[in-house]
């Protein structure tokens, strides 16, 4: 199942695999997702002077090499043979559980112990055209490696380019090594997307400061959504990695342990940036939030200075607008007969706007405004 993440979309988990297995269905059921690809073998096999490492093999392939080497590693790619997984379960051993939980995707990242092999699995992210997340399952025999992927992807071409080269630890270790070099390479690919999402929260932040908008808040909230959801995914990581490091058995080495403290390492590097840019998210909201409200009280602001200055005026319109006739009473609004009465009017109102604009200069009500008004056309310029 592939998940989506992107720079500050809707939602992380892209349209991939679904689970087939049906409700109190037998323990073990193994059912291929809808839309698997056909599956690829390659096999590495090695020892401190010898390498075999050979594409596009078949279960037969395998089966002639198994106990030749100290480490045999089978890489597949692609879900899409339900037979496959049968073989490949009784060749080496491997319960049904365990390949049930190869095909039922997504799963938490963990690690399971059985009688003669681990079972581990993780998630990481692919790099492309979208930035994408699967699973990976992986069995750790005591000569054997099988690592099991959705997809074609480059994440162990480092490993296998480090394989060429004797006398490195690579080659003179066993599959506890192999295993780690393996999990360390997925996890290291998770800091590339963790770059792109502080280049994203940068790239919001300086928009930011030239002024809130709508856009800005959408992809704001996006990020938030992906970091909520890539912690889902690493912080499970982070307990399955620590249950290696503290395992003391005949199948991780002393030494592999301490390589496998580093990976720890990485994971925690990983959640305290995820956790890192989470607070910068939220920083990023308050400060919106703040300057949204800024806004709308600086034009609550302004609509209050119109309505304070039009309540005198309104309240003059209104008075020489009930009509008294003058004629009947000399009481009744004389000034109305006045030859200068509509210029001394206007007079009067235009005085009284103006002194109201003067008292509100004076207490600074206007300064603020222009002042406010100013940084913001200031920073929109920049």
């Amino acid at each position: 199942m592939k998940h989506n993440l992107h720079n500050g979309g809707t939602n992380m988990f892209s349209k991939g695999y679904r689970r087939k297995t049906k409700p109190a269905a037998r323990p073990g059921s193994i059912l291929v997702p809808d839309g698997a690809i056909p599956p690829t073998i390659r096999m590495t096999c090695y020892s401190p002077t010898e390498l075999e490492d050979n594409q596009n093999c078949a279960i037969d392939q395998v089966r002639q090499m198994r106990g030749k080497y100290p480490v045999q590693w089978v890489d597949i790619v692609g879900m899409g043979d339900e037979a496959l997984f049968e073989q490949i379960g009784q060749l080496f051993g491997i319960h049904r559980l365990a390949l049930e939980d190869v095909v039922n995707i997504p799963q938490r990242a963990k690690v399971e112990t059985f009688k003669d092999h681990l079972f581990i699995v993780c998630q990481f992210p692919r790099h492309g055209r979208k930035h994408t997340f699967e699973q990976a399952s992986f069995f750790i025999g005591k000569d054997f490696v099988i690592s099991w992927r959705e997809h074609p992807s480059d994440c162990f071409d480092t490993i296998r380019d480090r394989l060429q080269f004797t006398g490195r630890a690579l080659r003179d270790s066993g599959t506890d090594y192999l295993m780690y070099a393996l999990l360390d390479a997925l996890i290291d690919s998770y800091f590339p997307s963790l770059e792109r999402i502080g280049e994203a929260i940068d790239r919001i932040d300086v928009e930011l400061e030239a002024g809130p908008s709508r856009p800005l808040i959408i992809r704001l909230h996006g990020l938030r959504h992906d970091l909520r959801l890539l912690r889902r995914i690493v912080w499970p990581l982070r307990d399955a990695v620590d249950s290696l490091t503290n395992r003391h058995d005949w199948l991780i080495a002393p030494e592999t342990s301490i390589y496998l403290r580093d990976c720890h390492d990485h994971v925690i590097r990983i959640i305290d940036s995820l956790e890192s840019y989470r607070e910068a998210c939220s920083d990023l909201r308050d400060f919106y939030s703040t300057e949204v409200g800024n806004r709308m009280n600086e034009v609550m602001k302004v609509l209050t200075i119109i309505s304070t200055i039009f309540i005198p005026l309104s309240f003059l319109a209104g008075l020489y607008g009930m009509n008294f006739n003058p004629e009947v009473s000399g009481w009744n609004m004389p000034e109305l007969e006045w030859r200068f009465g509509y210029p001394a009017i206007l007079f009067v109102m235009a005085a009284m706007s103006i002194g109201q604009l003067l008292f509100f200069k004076r207490k600074g009500w206007l300064s603020s405004f222009t002042t406010t008004n100013h940084k913001s056309n200031g920073n929109r310029t920049d």
